[in-house]
């Protein structure tokens, strides 16, 4: 089976090999932590530790911080216990319910869809994904590549920017949560795959039909270091860069 014309294989080879040094495990255990809180002062500190911890994992400028680990364990998976997470002083956020999405980023001065995506994910890990520049730039490229063009975001000969915003992440979370599932690919693998694609091309002054076609033709090393500390290390977004 092939995604936007890469082998399944190769995605999940390479999404498997993602690794940032265990923040990822330490955001996921904050999850487990926020929905378990019981009164509301557990509530508010839970859910404190778990947006700070994901702005150090989402930091847009510097270095993450690299803190003493808190996760028990590594690779933890947890079915959220609802599809509505209720946080503190009434705060609630849906699964699939894209206005409060919107709320979700309001109510944290300071954060964009990167962010928000990133809490998301967190809280319910099998259902939503991380929407940086990298992954958008991907999946965009590579869906015109495919010849298929599924978001209509850009033109292929075009070489306009593009930013992650919520409007965008409601296309793009729908065509991931559907092409991972028909391909038995955990949606995070298949992020993480469009993720390390993205940082193996330089896209400046490319259209994003040529963007497209060097993502696809890219065999970035499975399991080559990948973590530099600066999660959105590159100033320049594909191609003008996509």
């Amino acid at each position: 089976m092939l995604l936007f014309g890469i082998p399944v294989e190769r995605i999940r080879a390479l999404g498997e090999s993602w690794s940032d040094g265990g923040l990822w495990d330490d955001i996921v255990w904050l999850a487990m932590l926020a929905w378990a809180a019981e009164s509301e002062q557990e509530r508010r500190m839970r859910w404190h530790h778990l947006v700070m911890a994901v702005g150090n994992f989402k930091r847009q400028t510097g270095r993450r911080l690299g803190p003493v680990q808190v996760s028990p364990g590594t690779a933890l998976r947890f079915a959220a216990r609802s599809a509505e997470f209720h946080g503190p002083t009434g705060f609630r956020v849906a699964c699939e319910d894209p206005r409060s999405w919107r709320s979700l980023q309001s109510s944290l001065p300071g954060a964009a869809a990167t962010t928000t995506t990133t809490i998301l994910t967190a809280l319910w890990p099998d259902k939503h994904h991380i929407l940086d520049w990298r992954v958008l730039a991907a999946v965009v490229g590579l869906d015109i590549d495919s010849g298929q063009n599924h978001l209509g975001l850009v033109a292929s000969g075009s070489r306009e920017q593009l930013q992650p915003d919520l409007e965008r992440y409601a296309q793009v979370q729908p065509l991931l949560r559907n092409l991972a599932r028909e391909a038995c690919l955990p949606l995070a693998v298949l992020e993480r795959a469009l993720y390390l694609l993205s940082k193996s091309v330089r896209g400046s002054g490319m259209t994003w039909a040529q963007y497209g076609r060097a993502i696809a033709e890219a065999a970035p090393i499975p399991g080559a270091r990948n973590d530099d500390g600066s999660p959105d290390d590159e100033r320049d977004v594909p191609p003008a860069a996509p």
